[in-house]
């Protein structure tokens, strides 16, 4: 099975927005929460995603980027170059993140002050037996317990699922053939208690 980085739903994060902090070759700072604990992915998506309050336990985070819509030709930071600092509390992964003074660097810098962009994703694979699934009232949802690596956090236009992410596309087809084969068996003891 090949493992391949799935994107998450991603959430509307308040970012906030600091004057440059006096390094040469930087306009500025945003900072906000990339993940946060407990919390419902958007509704846009065919599940439910949450990031348990574990899932961050002994994950390696010093080569972190921080990039513009998960895309790694535009990089805005990272952590490796004191650029991103990331830290993980209560609430879940709180960034720091010195924007570059750059075509890009200044295009989301001033995307996100007139409000255009304000949304946070993050590029991730799940540990082995890091999720689990429950059937919600009205989607699925999905808990992910542990990651096994967190590779970049985006500033995104509109968090959404990336469709191309197959290990979400397996979780959730797995998790549907487990709910038919419980339905098709409670039908078929029924039925047994029926004819005896």
């Amino acid at each position: 099975m090949s493992i391949k980085t799935e994107i998450n739903f991603g959430i509307d994060s308040k970012l906030e927005i600091r004057e440059p902090s006096g390094k040469t070759g930087f306009i500025g700072q945003i900072a906000g929460y990339a993940i946060v604990f407990n919390r419902p992915s958007t509704a846009t998506a065919p599940f439910v995603e949450y990031i348990a309050p574990t899932a961050l336990n002994g994950v390696d985070l010093s080569e972190v980027l921080g990039l513009y819509n998960h895309d790694f030709a535009n990089v805005l930071g990272r952590v490796e170059a004191n650029t991103l600092k990331l830290t993980v509390d209560d609430v879940g992964l709180h960034f720091i993140l010195d924007m570059p003074d750059t075509t890009i660097g200044h295009d989301v810098y001033n995307n996100i002050k007139a409000g255009n962009l304000r949304g946070m994703s993050f590029g991730f694979i799940v540990a082995e037996g890091g999720d689990s699934w429950q059937q919600g009232s009205e989607k699925p949802i999905r808990i992910i317990n542990q990651l096994d690596t967190l590779s970049e956090i985006s500033v995104v236009s509109r968090p959404a699922y990336d469709d191309t992410s197959i290990n979400v596309t397996r979780s959730i087809q797995q998790f549907e053939k487990e709910r038919t084969r419980r339905y098709k068996e409670k039908v078929r003891a029924y039925l047994d208690g029926v004819s005896t």
